[in-house]
């Protein structure tokens, strides 16, 4: 089964690259059902409108976080991996279902 399951994004936060100081947009999701760890999902183009068709996953809590699925280039990869760990507390409590949405966006800082 792969990790970009479409079941999982209706549980996740998604965010344009204008929140996040990224180019790109990304959604954040509880652990729910996952028997994996920690991961956020990033649309592999830099375009202001979601696209569900082109994800990467990448890992939350490897340090540095890993390209787990899907393709990203050398540089948006490191823009993810500087996000994750500027906001990677406020980002494991989402996927610990400790917080909700609301809670999250107000936690997450921009690049």
């Amino acid at each position: 089964m792969t990790l970009l399951a479409s079941d999982d994004l209706f549980e996740m936060v998604n965010l344009r690259g204008r929140s996040t100081g990224l180019p790109m947009n990304i959604w954040i999701g509880p652990r729910g059902g996952a028997r994996c760890a920690a991961r956020i999902k990033v649309q592999g183009d830099h375009r202001e409108k979601f696209d569900r068709n082109d994800l990467a996953v990448v890992s939350v809590e490897d340090d540095p976080p890993q390209l787990v699925e899907g393709e990203l280039s050398a540089e948006d990869l490191e823009l993810v991996r500087s996000y994750i760990k500027l906001n990677r507390a406020a980002i494991l409590d989402h996927w610990r279902e400790e917080t909700d949405g609301s809670e999250l966006v107000l936690a997450l800082r921009s690049l």
